[in-house]
C-alpha cells in the first residue's frame, strides 16, 4: 500500500498529480468513494426508516424526501457565497462535518419529526459541499490536469453509487437502521480527514481586485465581502455570471438537457424490466450494475485518454441520449446490457467534461456561485423529470416514451454539436 501510494518523483514540488501515485490525491479518491458509499446508503434507508420505524404512510415519506431534496435545489448558490468567501477547502470540510453531525442525528431520530429536522440538516450540509466538492479540483491540482482529476474523483463517487445500496443492505441486516446512518457519519468524516491536508494552489491574480495585483506578494483570495457590495450583490454576480457568459449558460443547458433524461429514466427503467422485458426486479438491479461499470471504467480510462476540444462535450450528450434509447429500446437482454454499459459509459464522460469545462471557463473567485447555481438548475430539472417520466410512458407506451426521453439529450447534443464555438478542455500530455 505505501508503494501504491508513493509520490511521483518527477514533476512540480508540492503539486499534487492525478493519479494513485501520489499519496495525497490516492487517499483523497480513497475518500471520495467511501463517502460516496456512506451517501447512497444513507438515502436508500432513509425512506425505509421512516416507514418502518414510525410507521409513516406515502404522504409523510414524501414529507421526509422533500426535507431531504429540497435544501440543495433552494440554498446551493446561497451557500456557495460561502464557498467563495471561505475557499473550498474549508467549505467542503464543514459540509461534510455538517453531514455527519446530521446522519448522526438521523441515527438517533425517536419521531418522525426529529428524522425530518435531521434530515433538513444533512440535505443543509449538502447543499454546502456539492459546490465546495465541485470547485475544489482548480485549487488542488494544474489546469492541465483538471479533467484527469474530475475523471478519477468521478469513477470513484459511481463506484459508491454501486456499492452504496449493497452496503445499506448489509447495515440493515446486521444492526438495523442506525447503522447505516452511523456508518454514513463515518464516512463523512473519512472524507474531511482527506481534504484537511490538502495544499491548496494560489488563486491567478485576474482574481484579485485592481488595487491588490502589484507590489509585494499577497495572499490571493477574493476580496472581502464589504468591498463587493454584501451578499446579494455576491449572489446576482453568481447569477449573472452563468447568465451572461455563452460558454458556462451551455455547459448548465446542456447538462439541463442530459439531467432531465437521466430523471426521466428512473421511472423508465424499472417499468421497462417488467412490462417490455418481462423479468424480475433483479434484472432492473443486473442493470444498474452494467451501467455503474461502465461509468467507472470509463472514468478510469478518461482520466488517461486526454480529449480535448469542445465537441466532445455536445457529442458525449448526445451519445448519452443514444445509448438510452438503445439501452430502452430493444426487446433483446444482450442490446440492452450493451446499451446500459454504454449509457453509463457516455455519462461519464459528459460530467467530467461539462465539469471541466465550467472550472475552466467560469472565473475561480466565483466557482461556489456558479457551482452552486449549476447545482439548483439540475436539481430543478431532476425534479421536473420524474413526473415527466411517468406522463410520457402513460400516454406513449413504456418503449417509444422511453425513446422521446433518450432524445431530449440526443437532440440537445446533436443541436449543440453544430455550433462554431464550444467550451473545450484545455490539456496536455501527462507522463506516468
Amino acid at each position: 500500500m505505501r508503494f501504491f501510494f508513493r509520490r511521483p518523483s518527477s514533476g512540480v514540488p508540492g503539486v499534487i498529480r492525478p493519479s494513485t501515485r501520489d499519496r495525497r490525491f490516492g487517499l483523497l479518491v480513497v475518500g471520495e468513494g467511501v463517502n460516496s458509499v456512506g451517501g447512497w446508503a444513507s438515502a436508500v434507508v432513509l425512506w425505509g426508516f421512516s416507514a418502518y420505524r414510525f410507521g409513516a404512510g406515502a404522504d409523510a415519506v414524501a414529507v421526509t424526501i422533500v426535507c431531504w431534496a429540497a435544501p440543495p435545489a433552494l440554498l446551493s448558490p446561497l451557500l456557495g457565497m460561502y464557498v467563495d468567501r471561505a475557499g473550498p477547502k474549508s467549505a467542503l470540510i464543514a459540509g461534510y462535518c455538517g453531514a455527519a453531525g446530521a446522519a448522526l442525528g438521523m441515527a438517533a431520530a425517536g419521531s418522525l419529526t426529529e428524522l425530518d429536522v435531521a434530515a433538513v440538516g444533512y440535505g443543509i450540509a449538502r447543499a454546502l459541499a456539492g459546490p465546495a466538492a465541485s470547485a475544489l479540483p482548480p485549487r488542488i491540482v494544474t489546469e492541465d490536469d483538471l479533467l484527469a482529476a474530475n475523471a478519477l474523483l468521478g469513477a470513484a463517487s459511481q463506484a459508491g453509487q454501486v456499492a452504496g445500496p449493497l452496503a445499506a443492505s448489509a447495515a440493515l441486516a446486521l444492526s438495523g437502521f442506525p447503522a447505516a446512518f452511523i456508518m454514513d457519519a463515518a464516512s463523512y468524516l473519512v472524507g474531511a480527514a482527506v481534504v484537511a491536508p490538502l495544499p491548496l494552489r494560489s488563486l491567478p491574480c485576474a482574481a484579485l481586485p485592481q488595487q491588490q495585483v502589484p507590489g509585494a506578494p499577497q495572499p490571493q483570495r477574493p476580496p472581502p465581502a464589504a468591498q463587493r457590495g454584501g451578499w446579494r450583490r455576491e449572489l446576482a454576480e453568481g447569477f449573472g455570471l452563468v447568465a451572461r457568459d455563452q460558454s458556462v449558460r451551455l455547459v448548465v443547458a446542456l447538462s439541463a438537457a442530459v439531467t432531465l433524461t437521466s430523471a426521466s429514466f428512473l421511472v423508465v427503467e424499472p417499468l421497462y424490466a417488467r412490462h417490455v422485458l418481462h423479468r424480475p426486479p433483479s434484472q432492473f438491479a443486473l442493470f444498474e450494475a452494467a451501467a455503474g461499470a461502465g461509468a467507472i471504467l470509463t472514468g478510469l480510462a478518461l482520466s488517461r485518454a486526454r480529449p480535448r476540444g469542445g465537441k466532445i462535450l455536445a457529442a458525449s450528450a448526445a451519445g448519452y441520449g443514444l445509448a438510452a434509447g438503445l439501452f430502452a429500446g430493444t426487446t433483446v437482454i444482450p442490446v440492452a446490457y450493451l446499451g446500459a454499459f454504454a449509457w453509463g459509459a457516455a455519462g461519464t464522460v459528459f460530467g467530467v467534461v461539462a465539469l471541466t469545462a465550467i472550472q475552466q471557463v467560469a472565473p475561480v473567485h466565483a466557482h461556489g456561485r456558479v457551482m452552486g447555481v449549476n447545482a439548483t438548475v439540475q436539481s430543478w430539472v431532476e425534479t421536473i423529470g420524474l413526473p415527466l417520466g411517468g406522463v410520457t410512458l402513460a400516454a406513449l407506451g413504456v418503449r417509444a416514451g422511453a425513446i422521446v426521453l433518450a432524445g431530449i439529450a440526443l437532440v440537445a447534443g446533436l443541436v449543440t454539436l453544430g455550433r462554431a464555438s464550444l467550451p473545450g478542455t484545455r490539456t496536455t500530455a501527462r507522463s506516468g
